[in-house]
């Protein structure tokens, strides 16, 4: 194992440092601990030291994840049960969706694993990167603090399912305020579609009238088009 920290340490800085500064442009933070960063992307079959690979990152970030999701629901849904709650945090915490969410950011693409590990392989990559994208949640905790963890589980994940399982309807909402306003129906573009077939993204933008928002990009043409809704109320309400 010492072999491998000399390896990655030695051989690799410059395309290590280039991958994952394309992580943090994707996530929105720059880490000042690189190396936190590294851990939270590095799986067992690499190093079985605890203090290099993920999965010492991947319980603290499952501890803060359910933080995170239990403080939203709490205040987001006041007359819920215990039993409501658990429910849909659960829903938020599996990790199913935490694939899903990583999958959405490319997690896969940056993730070291021995060369055996098949990441071909659709079960196995959701597998790991549902793990990493816990182990990236305690990574951003520890290098950022709760705060910067806080707005990666929000973005990423609270507001995400959100969108995918149809619970706020932003676009009906832009629709509805643009009534009222006067504003005229909002125009949802499609920029652009990109990635194989399997792994599409698609790229929306909004106009009101004469007035064009930020573009937004998601897995499917209906979660774009919720995000880039949302985007467009952001700068309206």
């Amino acid at each position: 194992m010492a072999l491998y920290s000399w390896l990655r340490g030695k051989l690799l800085p410059d395309q290590s440092s280039d991958r994952e500064r394309q992580l943090e442009k994707s996530i929105g933070h720059r880490f000042r601990n690189r190396a936190l960063l590294t851990q939270a992307l590095t799986h067992r079959s690499l190093t079985d030291l605890p203090d290099e690979n993920l999965e010492r990152l991947e319980f603290l970030g499952d501890a803060i994840l359910e933080q995170i999701v239990s403080v939203h629901l709490f205040s987001q849904n006041p007359t819920a049960s215990e039993g409501d709650l658990t429910t849909s945090r659960s829903a938020l915490v599996n990790k199913d969706f935490l694939a899903e969410a990583g999958e959405a950011i490319e997690l896969h693409k940056y993730l070291l694993v021995e060369s055996g590990v098949r990441l071909d392989d659709h079960k196995v990559r959701r597998n790991l990167v549902g793990d990493a994208t816990e182990s990236l949640i305690g990574a951003l905790f520890l290098d950022g603090g709760l705060e910067t963890a806080r707005r990666f589980i929000h973005s990423r994940i609270i507001d995400r399912s959100l969108i995918v399982a149809g619970i706020v309807n932003y676009k009906g909402q832009l629709i509805e305020l643009c009534h009222q306003r006067g504003l005229g129906k909002p125009r949802f573009q499609l920029l652009q579609t990109r990635g194989p077939e399997h792994d599409k993204q698609f790229v929306v933008q909004v106009r009101v009238g004469q007035q064009t928002f930020r573009r937004a990009e998601s897995d499917t043409k209906k979660a774009a088009e919720q995000a880039a809704a949302q985007l467009a109320l952001n700068e309206l309400i």
